[in-house]
């Protein structure tokens, strides 16, 4: 039997790299995909420090991870599909066709959703197998470390574009890599204003370096609403005579949720990614929701395969997919990339299962 390089969750909360997996054969109706490179996600994060929100959803053991990009490997038994070598990515959520959210063609909100790199086998490692229909075929000029993180720019893309964001203000709660993705969607779809707000100070820099190195000062505005919460609210509706038109909230804390409802304007939208941790207390429910008359969007996931034709669409009009990765690191240094990224040192990491591309190993290590 062969065998491959991963990375497997063994326990709660444990994990371990390994080069004795076996390599995947595929079945009926699935393909293999040799991984080129593979992007950590802030669920990887959950899953390696054994949050207990999780636990239910996993699969242990399992090989982690569920951002990736590739290249076709082999088709499994009477599967039809591009050919071997074909670059491509995947949609991660098998849906199971027979809820009704699939009978509906929502796919992305299936009742019974497997996910691979939770209870199915993901992608950090050098092969995996999935569905066929779940591929997409990628462009030859998208880079492997842009191609690595369709996933998350997905829920990015899925979040910003909810709501037609052109000439519209918009405060986007919680500059993580996602919050990050989302402002930049957002400004490259010509939104007139962007508000962005968090509480942690990594955030806060990194969000005020993007904006004076991208000279936007006079689009973006970066507030804390930690320390200074309330003048940074007064901050916004003061700039907005009232409220924005469009909230993005990724944070899915309870502040930044009741914070969202405070901002909208009346007759708004509030696009609602943020998973809390815990329940959720709203304040002044009449007054910020039902008076207000503003519209809630529920977020999951990335719309099957629309999201993924608005993404590439993004990319043949000039939208910089690669640029948002920050750290690059080979399969083997899982741990040190893991706990960069966890740190907020890193605002999207991507690993190499085959080692790092030559091209990028002095950069890379300038960077270090």
């Amino acid at each position: 039997m062969e065998r491959m390089k991963g990375i497997e969750i063994y326990e709660p909360g444990k994990f371990r790299f390994r080069n004795d997996l076996p390599v995947p054969v595929p079945g009926p109706g699935q393909v293999r995909v040799r991984v080129r490179a593979a992007g950590i996600c802030g669920t990887d994060v959950h899953i390696c420090n054994g949050d207990p929100s999780l636990a239910p959803l996993l699969a242990i053991p399992f090989v982690l991870g569920h951002e990736f990009c590739g290249v076709v490997d082999a088709l499994g038994p009477d599967t039809p599909g591009p050919a071997p070598g074909t670059y491509v990515s995947a949609e991660m959520h098998e849906w199971c066709d027979a809820c009704p959210a699939c009978l509906a063609g929502k796919f992305h909100a299936c009742q019974n959703t497997k996910i691979h790199g939770l209870n199915l086998d993901g992608c950090f490692a050098e092969y995996l197998c999935l569905p066929v229909r779940n591929l997409v075929v990628l462009p030859s000029d998208l880079p492997p470390r842009g191609g690595a993180i369709l996933d998350p720019l997905g829920n990015a893309v899925h979040t910003a574009l909810k709501v037609p964001a052109r000439g519209k203000t918009v405060a986007v709660l919680g500059y993580g890599p996602i919050g990050a993705m989302t402002a930049e969607v957002l400004l490259f779809e010509n939104a007139s204003r962007i508000f962005i707000c968090d509480v942690n100070p990594k955030a806060l820099e990194r969000a005020g370096n993007w904006v004076a190195r991208q000279g936007l000062e006079d689009r973006v505005e970066v507030l804390d609403t930690g320390g200074a919460h309330d003048e940074s609210i007064r901050r916004i509706l003061e700039a907005t005579r009232g409220g924005v038109d469009i909230v993005c909230e990724i944070s899915g804390h309870p502040s930044g949720i009741n914070d969202a409802f405070r901002l909208v304007r009346a007759a708004g939208d509030v696009v609602q990614l943020g998973l809390p941790a815990s329940e959720v207390r709203i304040r002044d429910f009449g007054k910020n929701i039902v008076f207000k008359g503003i519209t809630i969007h529920a977020v999951i996931g990335r719309e099957v395969f629309r999201t993924w034709e608005r993404m590439l669409d993004l990319h043949e009009r000039g939208f910089d997919i690669p640029a948002m990765v920050t750290g690059e690191f080979p399969l083997e240094e899982f741990e040190t990339a893991l706990r960069r990224f966890a740190s907020g040192e890193e605002q999207k990491v991507v690993l190499y299962p085959d080692g790092m591309p030559a091209r990028h190993t002095k950069e890379v290590n300038a960077r270090r």
